[in-house]
């Protein structure tokens, strides 16, 4: 019971998600991004701890779950900040835990589906900090696109958006195959309705910061340095060959 508690607490769903975002919101960026990795990490292995319910308790966390997820899923459609951004996509993506959790996934796959759905609104989080730093804020849009003005930057933030989309072959698209194949027929209709808002989402994202005018480089900012754009390249290519090593193991399991 206490491994319950503790997971509903860091593994947040509605109303206590509300609660978490608010926490996230108000941490410097430094201590959120740490926090946003451990608390699914730690939320997941404490549910691994705790034997599925059984009964009418079992379906109403599912009908929980499903909420929670197509809740902050459809909260991005209208999100333009990349911080903000990442985080409710985060939220988002967490109850699917729960739902593979209850249905029966062992503790480790329960780990590594956290995990594989969460790094990716980490790595925008870090992406987020350098649009903040050339550009004053995080927020996309209001002057044009970006490309342009910061190529490389620009190309990473795509990358990790796909990630964060579950795209394959990214980790998250494994992870999410995992989940669908685990659960129940309604649930799989829930969740292929929050993949397809996270990707409606993202295209409205991409609309704001790919197209219209060309954004003006603010005095005094450079785009990633060659080395710096390298260490992301080489890090979305391990995270590809991951998932594809981590997905064949997956289903020959």
């Amino acid at each position: 019971m206490i491994e319950f508690v503790i997971a509903l607490l860091l593994l947040p769903l509605f109303p206590l998600s509300l609660l978490i975002n608010a926490i996230l919101q108000a941490l410097p960026v430094w201590v959120r991004l740490p926090l946003l990795l451990a608390l699914p990490l730690a939320g997941s292995f404490a549910l691994g701890m705790t034997p599925p319910p059984a009964g009418p308790l079992t379906l109403g966390l599912d009908i929980l779950a499903a909420f929670t997820s197509l809740l902050y899923a459809w909260r991005l459609l209208v999100v333009r900040e990349v911080f903000i951004w990442a985080r409710l996509q985060a939220t988002s993506a967490w109850p699917l835990v729960w739902m593979a959790w209850l249905h029966g996934m062992s503790p480790d796959k329960l780990m590594a589906v956290a995990l594989a759905l969460t790094v990716p609104a980490a790595a925008l989080m870090l992406i987020a900090c350098g649009l903040r730093r050339r550009m004053g804020a995080a927020y996309l849009g209001l002057l044009g696109r970006i490309g342009p003005a910061y190529p490389r930057l620009t190309g990473a933030w795509v990358v990790a958006l796909l990630a964060a989309l579950a795209a394959p072959p990214f980790p998250g698209f494994f992870a999410l195959l995992a989940v669908l194949h685990q659960i129940s027929a309604a649930l799989v209709a829930v969740v292929l309705v929050v993949w397809l808002l996270w990707s409606w989402a993202a295209a409205v994202l991409w609309q704001h910061g790919l197209f219209g005018p060309e954004h003006p480089r603010a005095a005094g900012t450079a785009d990633l340095s060659t080395g710096v754009a390298a260490t992301w390249f080489m890090l979305a290519v391990a995270a590809m060959v991951l998932g594809l090593i981590g997905g064949w193991g997956w289903w020959i399991h």
